[in-house]
């Protein structure tokens, strides 16, 4: 292991110290391999820490690494970047950065992306904090077995975690809020799994979209499984399916199950929301899922939607959307194109304007799912929704949105992570 040496320590975390000595240290450091541990302190880049191939970089309690005021980078300059690397792990590190100082520069525009990697293989990136970022969490690029988990994500200025045209991705136990888009998105990437998450949003306008974006456009989306998550009070989607040019010719076949949708789509700005909206995908499966007071629809189906599945859900307290009126709103189940959906074995009850628009649904159960044993799995305590395979999250709460509660969450969920890792 390779610990700083007392005197660079105590430049580095000696108050008021922004010299670009930080990020030098650190990249000397990691050119010589091995486990780079960085100490509690702030650590303010004036440019990107390299990762190399065969390294941990590691924090503890109160290692922050982030950027000054009006730091002046170009677009796609990311805080820690990596190109043609292998075998790495980052870890046990908070990335602030810094939006509220650098805000002449706009959101989800390339700028200051907190992790930025291409044509690597085999990171992983667990016990982190991502917040007051213009960027993306987490963003790969043509890589291959990428794990994101036990993070915490607020406040960016695109997604939690973006993959693009990557391969073997798997994010799960991450505590994401959305801000400007989306909270785990991939594009044209296969052997995707996303598991165990809890989502929502920043409730107000720029509360971002979708908590799961899945994007297809080269047709090579593939064996992808979204599963045991907890999507709570997302300002746009819950997950959304969208594919164009090349994508519409491929059958995705996208397995969505057993998770928990929990009043999707507050959003008085974005039309299409509902618990999951589908934009050109083929072949999906979606079944075993609660979908809990949804708004617009639980499913709704713009375009594609052939050979899709929806079975053995529950749908229930669907609504119409808060501000936009649109075809099909309020119904549990909207197929606006004529795709032929096979809708069998769910539970429909109390939905504003009825549980399916221009398609059928067979062998339904129509009895309250909070008082009744249904064939989704799901059982209602009285104050959530619980299942054998979800960890169970307690409803109603807005989401912790202002920065004391979110930093005070942050040190919750990092001693959780600690302790969890023993």
């Amino acid at each position: 292991m390779k610990i700083f040496s007392a005197i660079i320590l105590f430049v580095l975390l000696s108050p008021g110290i922004v010299g670009a000595a930080n990020q030098n240290d650190i990249n000397q450091e990691l050119q010589q391999g091995g486990r780079i541990h960085l100490p509690a302190g702030i650590y303010v880049l004036t440019d990107s820490i390299i990762l190399q191939s065969n390294t941990i970089l590691e924090g503890e309690s109160g290692t922050v690494i982030t950027i000054p005021d009006h730091a002046g980078w170009p677009a796609w300059k990311p805080l820690i970047s990596g190109n043609r690397v292998q075998n790495v792990t980052i870890r046990n590190l908070e990335i602030n950065a810094n939006s509220n100082g650098n805000s002449e520069t706009p959101h989800g525009a390339g700028f200051y992306n907190c992790m930025h990697v291409v044509d690597c293989d085999n990171l992983q990136v667990y016990n982190c904090t991502f917040h007051d970022s213009l960027g993306d969490g987490l963003r790969t690029k043509r890589s291959k077995n990428i794990k994101f988990y036990n993070n915490l994500v607020y406040r960016l200025g695109h997604e939690g975690f973006f993959g693009i045209e990557s391969q073997y991705i798997e994010c799960f136990n991450n505590r994401i809020t959305t801000r400007t888009n989306s909270g785990l998105r991939i594009w044209n990437s296969a052997n995707v799994s996303f598991h165990d998450n809890v989502i929502d949003a920043q409730l107000d306008a720029g509360g971002g979209d979708s908590g799961i974006q899945i994007e297809d456009s080269k047709g090579t989306v593939g064996n992808v499984e979204i599963y045991n998550n907890v999507l709570n009070r997302t300002w746009g989607k819950g997950i959304w399916l969208t594919a164009y040019d090349a994508g519409v010719s491929n059958i995705q076949k996208v397995l969505i199950h057993h998770n928990l949708f929990y009043e999707i789509g507050l959003s008085y700005n974005i039309p299409s929301t509902g618990g999951i909206v589908n934009d050109g995908f083929k072949g999906t499966q979606i079944y075993n899922n609660v979908f809990d007071g949804m708004r617009n629809n639980a499913f709704r189906n713009q375009a594609g939607g052939q050979g899709t599945i929806i079975k053995d859900n529950v749908f229930t307290n669907t609504i119409q959307h808060t501000a936009i009126s649109q075809t099909g709103t309020g119904y549990a189940i909207a197929d606006l194109v004529g795709a032929n959906l096979s809708v069998t074995n769910n539970c429909f009850y109390n939905n504003e304007n009825g549980d399916v628009y221009q398609t059928s649904s067979f062998n339904a159960d129509f009895a309250d799912p909070k008082t009744h044993q249904t064939s989704s799995g799901w059982t209602w305590t009285g104050s959530t929704w619980t299942c054998k395979f979800v960890k169970p999250m307690e409803l109603g709460s807005l989401p912790l949105t202002t920065t004391l509660r979110l930093r005070l969450m942050a040190i919750i969920y990092r001693v959780y992570c600690i302790i969890n890792s023993f």
